[in-house]
């Protein structure tokens, strides 16, 4: 994770448990692969906004395969148990 943790903006922060929500659900449909497009359409926001939060994560996933459900369902269960 980047030091840019405490730069996270407010929106970005409201939409973690969100994040850990999706990830979770796609997880329990059997899904192991899920885009950014996907993401948002989950979460009824744009995937360029998914990429952006990602983004103050540091690496989360690769261009063209996608993030990996279960490593960001843990990942992001980690800030909604906060």
């Amino acid at each position: 994770m980047k030091d840019k943790q405490s730069a996270i903006p407010k929106a970005t922060a409201k939409r973690l448990s969100l994040y850990y929500r999706i990830f979770k659900r796609f997880h329990a449909e059997k899904i192991e692969r899920a885009n950014s497009k996907q993401i948002a359409e989950a979460i009824g926001i744009d995937s360029a906004t998914v990429r952006r939060d990602f983004s103050y994560f540091g690496e989360l996933g690769r261009r063209g395969f996608g993030y990996d459900v279960k490593k960001l369902m843990t990942f992001f269960g980690r800030f909604a148990q906060r």
